[in-house]
């Protein structure tokens, strides 16, 4: 019977993907003892699929160096021994092509009735339909074989054995998708991905939908044949745009049943050829804050080990793995490192094994003080699946690009936050915050509207950017906000703020209209910010303040004439208001969010953060004086106040070294009955001096040097 015990705590993991030559020498007991050693308790390992590491007499294909060995066998007994829960793990989205040749149904297909065939050079492969009988009823056999054959303590599945496949757009034509999409819409299947044609975004939802359905079948299959088995999930959110969107992953609502989540924040660097892309150095604190929001489930973030893509072989620099994976755990979720390259003893790169160790040992070290720990942040960004599928349409990207910036404006401010979906705000589940911030969530219902509003109503507050609530949920534009009462401004048009384009290179700025407001503060001896991108042409309501409007444009070069005698244009950059219930709202006609996360003029941060402390009227859960590349979050426990810091002040990425912070000051406000009595350095297990003023405590830790905790108790127990 499975063990799922690892379900309720918090635990450190490692993914294996075995491959065919991994097979030929696979030592078992030396993997073991290198998880021990590395102080992993939790191993996932490829078992079934296009690499299948037991014999069977199943169209699967089986790893010619396997020659009989039972390696699923023996993996599962080595790391037993060692109190290692053992988790197969399966991917389906590959058809070996003598069983394609056989179910030739099982194949998904482009409009012309062809099978998608894999890459060539993976040799002989066919790409899965998610609706064809290999993924779902011929699956039942394979599920059958492993959960009686071994002892596991869970099954986990990829993302190809549920989501579809990006081979043509994800748009498939196999016989199964056709009738089930008719069955929906009335309609064909489209031929190409085209948002000007309705029937498209109609088929997006018909894929998202089938997503869920397809996942919450391989979970009651799983629980057919085991009760007691754990499922686990691997997905992506909105880190990764291109898969969440072409795969038609709904990771929200796959959340609500699985047994565990996990979500992929694999890469650093993207080298194609002489193109080079970086990608979020704090996706991994992005994708555990927002799941475990939708999740009740313990949530897992899986990232590399190696320098994907394209150098698999090669470990990630030890300092910029540790604090990677530490940003996991600060955010209350369970980091499991990747390797490609099988097992620990077969890599050829072990440079960056002792950092996963020096991490998983503080976490091992520190158990107590990450179980049962909640977030205790009182703001929330929201995240629009909605938005990201049917606003972002051609650029996704864009619409993340918009909530990273309020993400790095707060983290750079050491505001703590949370990342909160639709369902959580259609729930009204938000009592905990003061603040919620909604960076261009232009996809919006009229009952997420309605609790945002009954949540002013209330008192609370709101930041709004850009197109917040102009669109429904399909995409389709409104003639105004749906919250226009809330943001007193109505809608007229959409435009960019360097007016139109005739080919002359032009410059914008917001105008200073009152430099005495709460959100101008600390700006300095200047009377225009950078406008940048496009804005919402709007009317402020009579009894709105309109700190910020918007300049006439005009040109950069030749600089002898760079200058401008029109008028200013009289548009809004920034309307504010404050409701009958106390409840202050904000809103940015612009578009400062994307533009910090994509330039970073600091201008711009400042707004965004100005406008959480005059919406939370300064009454913040945690402050810090440190610099901006010290990560903090604050974890409640019921007697405890935890504030995990992470240094990544390690100057150009990749980072070989990291520049402690030193003399950080923590300050919490002593409310609802908490009252610390000691704090203590987890790194070191001694104490700090604790200045107790009456409605703050304060603390000074001397020194972060990468990953560091600190424990305010209350009550004398430690």
């Amino acid at each position: 019977m499975a063990n799922a015990d690892w379900l309720t705590k918090r635990s450190r993991g490692v993914h294996l993907t075995i491959r065919d030559i991994d097979c030929r020498e696979f030592d078992v007991e030396r993997l073991a003892k290198d998880l021990h050693d590395l102080k992993v308790n939790v191993l996932s390992f490829f078992c079934a699929g296009y690499v299948t590491v037991h014999p069977t007499s199943l169209s699967i294909r089986v790893s010619p160096y396997l020659q009989g060995r039972d390696l699923t066998a023996d993996i599962v007994k080595a790391v037993r021994a060692y109190d290692i829960r053992a988790v197969a793990a399966m991917d389906l989205s590959l058809i070996p092509g003598n069983a394609a040749a056989a179910h030739p149904e099982w194949c998904s297909r482009d409009e012309k009735g062809k099978p998608y065939k894999a890459n060539e050079d993976l040799g002989d492969f066919y790409i899965a339909c998610p609706l064809s009988g290999y993924q779902n009823e011929y699956l039942a056999e394979i599920l059958r074989e492993i959960v009686s054959r071994y002892e596991l303590d869970g099954i986990k599945f990829g993302g190809g054995s549920y989501g579809f496949s990006s081979y043509g757009n994800g748009i498939c034509h196999c016989e199964r998708c056709k009738a089930s999409y008719h069955e929906y819409s009335g309609n064909e299947v489209p031929t190409k991905d085209d948002w000007q044609d309705p029937n498209w975004g109609t088929f997006q939802r018909w894929r998202q939908q089938r997503v869920v359905e397809r996942s919450k079948f391989l979970y009651e299959l799983v629980k057919s044949l085991d009760p007691n088995m754990p499922v686990m999930c691997n997905s992506v959110c909105f880190g990764e745009t291109g898969w969440t969107t072409k795969g038609a992953l709904d990771i929200e609502r796959m959340a609500e049943y699985i047994d565990a989540v996990q979500v992929e924040a694999q890469t650093r660097v993207r080298v194609d050829g002489d193109r080079t892309h970086w990608d979020f150095l704090l996706w991994p604190a992005e994708e555990a804050n927002y799941l475990n929001t939708v999740s009740n489930h313990q949530t897992w973030v899986l990232a590399s080990y190696f320098q994907a893509w394209p150098w698999r072989r090669n470990g990630v620099p030890p300092k910029e793995q540790k604090v990677y994976m530490a940003q996991i755990y600060a955010n209350g979720g369970n980091a499991i490192l990747n390797l490609s390259g099988g097992p620990i003893q077969g890599h050829q790169d072990k440079r960056g094994f002792p950092a996963v160790k020096s991490l998983y040992e503080f976490v091992e070290r520190n158990q107590d003080y990450y179980e049962g720990d909640r977030s205790g942040a009182n703001v929330a960004i929201l995240y629009s699946q909605d938005t990201l599928f049917y606003y972002g349409r051609e650029n996704p990207k864009g619409y993340v690009d918009a909530i990273r910036g309020f993400e790095l404006a707060l983290t750079d401010h050491h505001i703590p936050f949370d990342i909160i979906s639709d369902a959580v705000v259609k729930r009204g589940a938000l009592d905990q915050y003061r603040t919620i911030i909604l960076p261009t969530a232009a996809c919006m219902s009229e009952a997420t509207a309605a609790s945002l509003r009954e949540f002013v109503e209330r008192g609370g507050s709101l930041i709004a950017t850009f197109e917040t609530s102009l669109y429904d949920t399909g995409g389709r534009k409104r003639d105004e906000f749906l919250l226009a009462d809330l943001f007193q401004a109505s809608y007229g048009d959409t435009a960019s703020v360097m007016g139109e384009s005739n080919g002359v290179y032009k410059q914008a700025y917001s105008n200073v209209q009152n430099a005495e407001h709460p959100l101008l503060e600390q700006l300095g001896d200047t009377s225009v910010i950078p406008a940048s991108d496009q804005f919402c042409q709007v009317n402020a309501a009579a009894g709105a303040e309109v700190p910020l409007t918007l300049s006439a444009a005009f040109r950069v070069f030749p600089e002898g004439m760079s200058y401008t005698v029109e008028p200013d244009t009289g548009h809004p950059m920034l309307v504010t208001s404050e409701h009958a219930s106390g409840g202050r709202v904000v809103y940015f006609p612009g578009q400062p969010d994307a533009a910090f996360t994509r330039i970073g003029y600091p201008d711009w941060s400042l707004l965004m953060v100005n406008a959480v402390k005059w919406t939370t009227r300064g009454s913040l859960p945690l402050q810090v004086e440190a610099p901006p590349t010290l990560l903090a979050t604050l974890r409640l426990q019921d007697d405890r106040r935890v504030v995990h810091l992470v240094n990544v002040n390690g100057g150009r990425r990749m980072f070989q070294q990291l520049i402690p912070a030193r003399d950080v000051q923590i300050t919490l406000p002593i409310d609802q009955g908490f009252v610390p009595q000691r704090v203590l350095a987890l790194s070191t297990g001694r104490e700090l001096p604790l200045i107790l003023n009456g409605t703050q405590a304060k603390v000074t830790v001397p020194s972060v040097e990468d990953y560091e905790v600190i424990v305010f108790q209350g009550g004398g127990q430690a």
